[in-house]
Protein backbone atom coordinates (compact mmCIF):
# COMPACT_ATOMS: atom_id res chain seq x y z
CA UNK A 1 0.00 0.00 0.00
CA UNK A 2 2.76 2.29 0.75
CA UNK A 3 4.47 2.02 -2.37
CA UNK A 4 0.56 2.21 -4.69
CA UNK A 5 0.12 5.79 -2.51
CA UNK A 6 3.12 7.27 -2.73
CA UNK A 7 3.24 10.15 -5.52
CA UNK A 8 6.78 9.61 -5.90
CA UNK A 9 7.56 6.02 -6.88
CA UNK A 10 5.92 5.52 -10.30
CA UNK A 11 7.37 3.87 -13.09
CA UNK A 12 7.95 6.92 -15.51
CA UNK A 13 9.95 8.72 -12.93
CA UNK A 14 12.58 5.59 -13.53
CA UNK A 15 12.96 5.85 -17.00
CA UNK A 16 16.50 6.67 -17.78
CA UNK A 17 18.29 7.44 -20.90
CA UNK A 18 22.53 6.85 -20.85
CA UNK A 19 24.08 9.56 -22.96
CA UNK A 20 27.98 8.48 -23.48
CA UNK A 21 30.00 11.76 -24.02
CA UNK A 22 33.34 13.05 -24.79
CA UNK A 23 32.54 16.69 -25.16
CA UNK A 24 33.00 16.90 -28.62
CA UNK A 25 31.08 19.03 -30.76
CA UNK A 26 29.50 15.97 -31.98
CA UNK A 27 28.41 15.23 -28.59
CA UNK A 28 25.43 17.68 -28.68
CA UNK A 29 23.73 16.32 -31.80
CA UNK A 30 23.30 12.70 -30.00
CA UNK A 31 22.81 14.21 -26.35
CA UNK A 32 19.84 16.49 -28.05
CA UNK A 33 17.91 13.41 -29.20
CA UNK A 34 18.50 11.74 -25.95
CA UNK A 35 16.94 14.08 -24.12
CA UNK A 36 13.92 14.36 -26.50
CA UNK A 37 13.27 10.78 -25.64
CA UNK A 38 13.35 11.31 -22.31
CA UNK A 39 11.04 14.14 -22.04
CA UNK A 40 8.40 12.05 -24.37
CA UNK A 41 9.08 9.06 -21.61
CA UNK A 42 9.16 11.64 -18.90
CA UNK A 43 11.98 10.57 -17.70
CA UNK A 44 15.84 11.42 -16.80
CA UNK A 45 19.18 11.30 -18.33
CA UNK A 46 22.44 10.17 -17.40
CA UNK A 47 25.38 11.65 -19.41
CA UNK A 48 28.53 10.05 -18.69
CA UNK A 49 32.23 10.09 -19.38
CA UNK A 50 35.18 8.05 -18.73
CA UNK A 51 38.93 8.99 -18.63
CA UNK A 52 41.47 5.61 -19.15
CA UNK A 53 44.15 5.86 -16.26
CA UNK A 54 47.14 5.24 -18.75
CA UNK A 55 49.08 3.89 -15.75
CA UNK A 56 47.02 0.77 -15.38
CA UNK A 57 47.20 0.17 -19.11
CA UNK A 58 51.18 -0.58 -19.21
CA UNK A 59 52.52 -4.42 -18.29
CA UNK A 60 53.83 -4.20 -14.77
CA UNK A 61 57.56 -5.36 -14.48
CA UNK A 62 58.55 -8.71 -13.72
CA UNK A 63 58.50 -8.89 -9.77
CA UNK A 64 56.15 -6.25 -9.51
CA UNK A 65 53.23 -7.13 -7.05
CA UNK A 66 51.73 -3.37 -6.87
CA UNK A 67 50.49 -0.36 -8.60
CA UNK A 68 51.73 3.05 -7.43
CA UNK A 69 49.48 5.59 -6.30
CA UNK A 70 48.21 7.96 -8.62
CA UNK A 71 50.59 11.09 -9.56
CA UNK A 72 50.11 14.29 -10.42
CA UNK A 73 49.08 13.89 -13.86
CA UNK A 74 46.52 11.61 -13.53
CA UNK A 75 44.56 13.95 -10.62
CA UNK A 76 45.00 16.49 -13.18
CA UNK A 77 42.92 14.24 -16.54
CA UNK A 78 40.43 14.10 -13.54
CA UNK A 79 40.12 17.32 -12.11
CA UNK A 80 39.70 18.52 -15.67
CA UNK A 81 37.57 16.22 -16.89
CA UNK A 82 35.29 16.92 -14.10
CA UNK A 83 35.53 20.40 -14.83
CA UNK A 84 34.63 20.26 -18.12
CA UNK A 85 31.82 18.36 -17.54
CA UNK A 86 30.02 20.91 -15.43
CA UNK A 87 30.87 23.12 -17.99
CA UNK A 88 29.25 20.73 -20.16
CA UNK A 89 25.78 20.17 -17.75
CA UNK A 90 25.72 24.31 -17.90
CA UNK A 91 25.76 24.58 -21.51
CA UNK A 92 22.60 22.33 -21.54
CA UNK A 93 20.92 23.68 -18.94
CA UNK A 94 21.26 27.42 -20.65
CA UNK A 95 20.02 25.51 -23.49
CA UNK A 96 17.07 24.44 -21.84
CA UNK A 97 16.17 28.01 -20.43
CA UNK A 98 16.27 29.60 -23.44
CA UNK A 99 13.98 26.89 -25.45
CA UNK A 100 16.64 25.09 -27.33
CA UNK A 101 16.55 21.80 -25.05
CA UNK A 102 13.87 19.92 -23.71
CA UNK A 103 13.52 20.15 -20.14
CA UNK A 104 14.22 17.06 -18.35
CA UNK A 105 16.23 16.22 -15.04
CA UNK A 106 20.28 15.52 -16.10
CA UNK A 107 22.44 13.76 -14.47
CA UNK A 108 26.10 13.35 -14.68
CA UNK A 109 28.80 11.06 -13.89
CA UNK A 110 32.48 10.73 -14.73
CA UNK A 111 34.55 7.84 -14.09
CA UNK A 112 38.19 6.53 -14.51
CA UNK A 113 37.68 2.95 -16.82
CA UNK A 114 37.11 1.61 -20.75
CA UNK A 115 34.31 3.76 -22.36
CA UNK A 116 32.73 0.44 -23.37
CA UNK A 117 32.66 -1.64 -19.89
CA UNK A 118 31.95 1.81 -17.91
CA UNK A 119 28.45 2.28 -20.62
CA UNK A 120 27.27 -1.45 -19.92
CA UNK A 121 27.92 -0.95 -15.89
CA UNK A 122 26.04 2.07 -15.94
CA UNK A 123 23.07 0.82 -17.98
CA UNK A 124 22.88 -2.58 -15.82
CA UNK A 125 23.15 -0.16 -12.62
CA UNK A 126 20.32 2.31 -13.96
CA UNK A 127 18.32 -0.17 -15.60
CA UNK A 128 17.97 1.91 -18.78
CA UNK A 129 15.41 2.16 -21.03
CA UNK A 130 17.89 3.57 -23.95
CA UNK A 131 21.48 3.99 -25.01
CA UNK A 132 21.86 6.80 -27.64
CA UNK A 133 25.46 7.55 -28.47
CA UNK A 134 27.18 9.00 -31.43
CA UNK A 135 29.54 7.63 -34.25
CA UNK A 136 31.56 8.57 -37.08
CA UNK A 137 29.52 6.57 -39.86
CA UNK A 138 30.38 7.00 -43.23
CA UNK A 139 34.17 8.47 -41.94
CA UNK A 140 35.27 5.31 -40.49
CA UNK A 141 37.23 2.73 -41.97
CA UNK A 142 35.97 -0.63 -41.98
CA UNK A 143 39.27 -2.08 -39.95
CA UNK A 144 37.63 -0.11 -37.21
CA UNK A 145 35.08 -2.75 -36.63
CA UNK A 146 36.90 -4.14 -34.04
CA UNK A 147 37.63 -1.11 -32.00
CA UNK A 148 34.82 0.84 -31.77
CA UNK A 149 32.87 1.73 -28.28
CA UNK A 150 29.75 1.81 -30.09
CA UNK A 151 30.05 -1.53 -31.43
CA UNK A 152 31.79 -3.33 -28.55
CA UNK A 153 28.60 -1.86 -26.70
CA UNK A 154 26.32 -2.95 -28.97
CA UNK A 155 27.52 -6.52 -28.79
CA UNK A 156 27.32 -7.19 -25.29
CA UNK A 157 24.58 -4.57 -23.93
CA UNK A 158 21.18 -6.20 -23.29
CA UNK A 159 19.31 -2.64 -24.01
CA UNK A 160 18.11 -0.99 -26.86
CA UNK A 161 21.19 1.30 -28.48
CA UNK A 162 20.50 4.73 -30.70
CA UNK A 163 23.35 5.08 -32.96
CA UNK A 164 23.76 9.03 -34.33
CA UNK A 165 26.12 9.46 -37.12
CA UNK A 166 27.97 12.64 -37.57
CA UNK A 167 26.49 13.13 -40.69
CA UNK A 168 23.09 12.46 -39.92
CA UNK A 169 20.67 15.17 -40.60
CA UNK A 170 19.25 17.58 -38.14
CA UNK A 171 15.65 15.86 -37.40
CA UNK A 172 13.81 15.11 -34.22
CA UNK A 173 12.53 11.89 -33.18
CA UNK A 174 8.50 12.95 -34.47
CA UNK A 175 9.76 13.78 -37.89
CA UNK A 176 10.58 10.20 -38.34
CA UNK A 177 8.18 8.53 -40.80
CA UNK A 178 9.95 5.66 -42.43
CA UNK A 179 11.66 3.61 -40.80
CA UNK A 180 13.65 0.13 -42.48
CA UNK A 181 13.06 -3.01 -40.47
CA UNK A 182 16.01 -5.68 -41.11
CA UNK A 183 14.50 -9.55 -40.32
CA UNK A 184 16.57 -12.36 -39.88
CA UNK A 185 12.90 -13.97 -39.85
CA UNK A 186 12.92 -16.00 -36.91
CA UNK A 187 10.25 -15.60 -33.94
CA UNK A 188 12.80 -13.29 -31.91
CA UNK A 189 12.48 -10.79 -34.31
CA UNK A 190 9.20 -10.23 -33.44
CA UNK A 191 9.90 -9.69 -29.69
CA UNK A 192 12.35 -6.94 -31.06
CA UNK A 193 9.92 -4.89 -33.16
CA UNK A 194 7.39 -5.43 -29.77
CA UNK A 195 10.25 -3.30 -28.29
CA UNK A 196 10.89 -0.77 -31.02
CA UNK A 197 7.24 -0.45 -31.13
CA UNK A 198 7.19 0.32 -27.35
CA UNK A 199 10.10 2.98 -27.71
CA UNK A 200 8.58 5.45 -30.15
CA UNK A 201 5.81 6.99 -31.19
CA UNK A 202 4.60 4.06 -34.49
CA UNK A 203 1.57 6.11 -35.38
CA UNK A 204 1.14 7.03 -39.33
CA UNK A 205 4.91 5.52 -39.59
CA UNK A 206 5.74 4.02 -42.67
CA UNK A 207 8.08 0.89 -42.07
CA UNK A 208 9.70 -1.00 -44.53
CA UNK A 209 10.88 -4.71 -43.55
CA UNK A 210 14.01 -6.22 -44.94
CA UNK A 211 14.77 -9.61 -44.77
CA UNK A 212 18.59 -10.13 -43.98
CA UNK A 213 18.77 -13.72 -44.44
CA UNK A 214 21.45 -16.11 -45.95
CA UNK A 215 21.57 -19.41 -47.87
CA UNK A 216 17.96 -19.83 -48.11
CA UNK A 217 15.41 -21.17 -50.70
CA UNK A 218 13.78 -17.73 -52.06
CA UNK A 219 10.04 -19.85 -51.93
CA UNK A 220 10.78 -20.33 -47.90
CA UNK A 221 11.98 -16.80 -47.55
CA UNK A 222 9.10 -15.68 -49.63
CA UNK A 223 6.66 -17.36 -47.45
CA UNK A 224 7.92 -16.35 -44.17
CA UNK A 225 8.03 -13.05 -45.53
CA UNK A 226 4.53 -12.73 -45.96
CA UNK A 227 3.64 -14.38 -42.98
CA UNK A 228 6.02 -11.62 -41.05
CA UNK A 229 3.76 -8.44 -42.87
CA UNK A 230 0.54 -10.42 -42.10
CA UNK A 231 1.31 -10.69 -38.25
CA UNK A 232 2.86 -6.71 -38.10
CA UNK A 233 -0.35 -5.27 -40.23
CA UNK A 234 -2.96 -7.26 -37.49
CA UNK A 235 -0.76 -6.05 -34.44
CA UNK A 236 0.02 -2.76 -35.87
CA UNK A 237 -2.49 -1.52 -37.62
CA UNK A 238 -1.02 2.13 -37.01
CA UNK A 239 1.90 1.64 -39.03
CA UNK A 240 1.88 0.95 -42.76
CA UNK A 241 3.89 -1.72 -43.56
CA UNK A 242 5.84 -3.25 -47.12
CA UNK A 243 8.57 -5.62 -48.03
CA UNK A 244 11.79 -5.05 -49.80
CA UNK A 245 14.33 -8.14 -51.06
CA UNK A 246 17.69 -6.86 -51.29
CA UNK A 247 20.89 -8.89 -52.71
CA UNK A 248 22.89 -10.08 -50.06
CA UNK A 249 25.97 -10.02 -52.17
CA UNK A 250 25.49 -5.75 -52.73
CA UNK A 251 23.76 -4.85 -49.67
CA UNK A 252 25.28 -1.94 -48.23
CA UNK A 253 25.50 -0.46 -52.06
CA UNK A 254 21.74 -0.98 -52.74
CA UNK A 255 20.30 0.05 -49.58
CA UNK A 256 22.32 3.08 -49.27
CA UNK A 257 20.39 3.60 -53.00
CA UNK A 258 17.17 2.55 -51.56
CA UNK A 259 17.61 4.61 -48.32
CA UNK A 260 18.20 7.85 -50.36
CA UNK A 261 15.36 6.86 -52.60
CA UNK A 262 12.71 6.17 -49.88
CA UNK A 263 14.01 8.58 -47.80
CA UNK A 264 14.35 6.20 -45.04
CA UNK A 265 14.87 8.39 -41.37
CA UNK A 266 15.83 4.91 -39.17
CA UNK A 267 16.91 1.82 -39.19
CA UNK A 268 15.99 -0.61 -37.01
CA UNK A 269 18.21 -3.91 -36.44
CA UNK A 270 17.59 -6.80 -33.86
CA UNK A 271 21.04 -8.07 -32.79
CA UNK A 272 22.68 -11.09 -31.62
CA UNK A 273 25.49 -10.72 -29.44
CA UNK A 274 28.64 -11.71 -31.18
CA UNK A 275 32.09 -12.65 -30.09
CA UNK A 276 35.49 -10.54 -31.75
CA UNK A 277 36.26 -13.30 -34.08
CA UNK A 278 32.61 -13.32 -35.37
CA UNK A 279 32.80 -9.79 -36.33
CA UNK A 280 36.40 -10.16 -37.52
CA UNK A 281 35.57 -13.13 -40.16
CA UNK A 282 31.66 -12.02 -40.89
CA UNK A 283 30.51 -8.74 -39.21
CA UNK A 284 27.13 -8.68 -38.46
CA UNK A 285 24.56 -6.64 -40.80
CA UNK A 286 24.41 -3.98 -37.58
CA UNK A 287 27.81 -3.75 -37.47
CA UNK A 288 28.56 -3.29 -41.42
CA UNK A 289 25.36 -0.17 -41.43
CA UNK A 290 26.93 1.32 -38.27
CA UNK A 291 29.75 2.28 -40.33
CA UNK A 292 28.88 2.44 -43.59
CA UNK A 293 25.95 4.86 -43.48
CA UNK A 294 24.67 7.75 -41.94
CA UNK A 295 21.34 7.17 -40.93
CA UNK A 296 20.50 6.94 -37.21
CA UNK A 297 20.19 3.14 -35.90
CA UNK A 298 18.35 1.34 -33.01
CA UNK A 299 19.64 -1.85 -32.38
CA UNK A 300 17.10 -3.85 -29.86
CA UNK A 301 19.32 -6.97 -28.65
CA UNK A 302 17.49 -10.53 -29.34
Amino acid sequence: LQVIESPETTTSDKRCVLLPVDFGKYSLKSVKLGMEYARRSRGKVLLLHSYINERHTMSLPFGSDRYDSPDDEVKAIKKDDKERMTEFVKMLQDKIAVGELPKVKIESKVTEGIPEEQILHYAEKYDVSLIVMGTSGTNRRRQNLIGSVAGEVMDACKFPIFTVPIGMPEVGLTDITHVAFFSNLIQQDLISFDRFARLFNMRGVNVTIIPVVEKKERRLVDQSLQQLLQYCREHYPECNFKTKRIAAKTFIESFAQFAAEEKVQLIAVPNKKSSIFSRLFNPSIAHRVLFQTDTPMLVVPV
